[in-house]
């Protein structure tokens, strides 16, 4: 049976992966990750513990290029893959996107998925996410319903449905720092 998680190896060039890892550690542009509740964005350090920050798509920004270029491939992969997400209303990517990293012990420990209601003000329909280095001491990602593991390996592209179904959470590493970059496609009236 289908899980529909794609996992798309070498998304990303090492090069590539490289110079955003070092945007995130050089910009003073990172904060506290914070998550979505029914009360609104905050920090939650039980649910998660990292540092963040939100980019723009349309803004000048040569990661912008990088990740779109690269994203556009992958969605179109995953299309081919799944036919069925042309018979939905209209969908495209949100402007939004997240550069997170995770310094050891750290993690999104909670069990989530990225579309949990109208009370979160979201109407995703699919995740992305970009894996910047591998990381050899645990730190992937696990899908529960799954019982899979995907491990954190740079330049890694992976997309899956942002619904109940694809409840997953990180995998701490107690040695080494993973960073990601993680956004989603939305309904258009939402993107």
């Amino acid at each position: 049976m289908k899980n529909f998680i794609e996992v798309f190896d070498n998304a990303l060039s090492s090069e590539d992966c490289k110079y955003i890892i070092d945007y995130m550690n050089t910009n003073g542009l990172m904060k506290r990750g914070s998550v979505k509740t029914p009360e609104g964005t905050r920090v939650v350090y039980e649910y998660k513990i990292s540092s963040e920050m939100g980019i723009d798509i349309q803004d000048k920004n040569p990661i912008n290029d990088i990740i779109g270029i690269s994203l556009h491939h992958q969605i179109e992969k995953y299309k081919e893959l799944h036919p069925q997400l042309a018979k939905i209303e209209r969908w495209g990517v949100r402007e939004r996107y997240n550069l997170q990293k995770y310094e050891p012990n750290q993690a999104y420990f909670g069990l989530h998925c990225e579309n949990e209601g109208p009370n979160f003000g979201i109407n995703r329909v699919l995740v992305w996410m970009f894996y910047l280095n591998t990381v050899t001491d645990d730190g992937g990602t696990y899908f529960d319903n799954y019982d899979l593991t995907l491990n954190a390996v740079e330049g890694r592209c992976v997309i899956w449905p942002a619904y109940w179904t694809h409840m997953h959470r990180g995998i701490v590493s107690k040695t080494e720092s993973k960073y990601i970059v993680t956004g989603w496609f939305n309904f258009i009236d939402n993107v």
